[in-house]
């Protein structure tokens, strides 16, 4: 008799309504021009300005995909400056990787940053490292840095 009850109960019972009755979720996808802004703080503090490419949207889960050439300056110290291209992919985390050569004066010298943190479509909120590629490295610059970034859209390439 209990197992009959149960039965009904469950067949009567709606614990979750159906997908079915739910409109699908509107995906989109959008190709920016962007210019990218960041602000890096480690040891020392740096600012970035760039240009790029962004291609971010939503096909189920939001995701991005960018990538960029520009140039970054020490806040305190304008006159280094590092000039850097590189790419970064968001998708709830945020991972990415740039080639900067730094310059002051006639001393400069080359590195690799890996990045990975979080991040959602243009945004992104990393730690980096600087890998050294050179012999000499020049002083004032950090060697790990949390790292935020916004790639803000300039012109739409494309929209689907």
């Amino acid at each position: 008799m209990l197992f009959l009850v149960l039965m009904v109960a469950s067949a009567c019972g709606l614990a979750q309504s159906p997908d079915t009755l739910r409109p699908p979720p509107r995906d989109w996808l959008k190709d920016e021009l962007t210019l990218l802004t960041g602000y890096h703080q480690g040891r020392f503090a740096f600012a970035e300005l760039g240009i790029g490419r962004s291609i971010h949207g939503v096909v189920r889960h939001p995701f991005g995909i960018g990538y960029h050439i520009g140039a970054e300056a020490r806040v305190d110290r304008p006159s280094l400056i590092g000039w850097k291209v590189g790419g970064y992919m968001t998708a709830g985390f945020a991972m990415g990787a740039q080639v900067i050569r730094y310059q002051e004066g006639r001393e400069g010298c080359t590195v690799l940053r890996p990045e990975v943190g979080i991040g959602i479509l243009k945004a992104k909120v990393t730690y980096a490292y600087n890998i050294n590629l050179s012999p000499s490295r020049v002083p004032g610059i950090n060697a790990h840095m949390v790292s935020i970034a916004y790639a803000w859209r300039v012109a739409l390439l494309q929209r689907t």
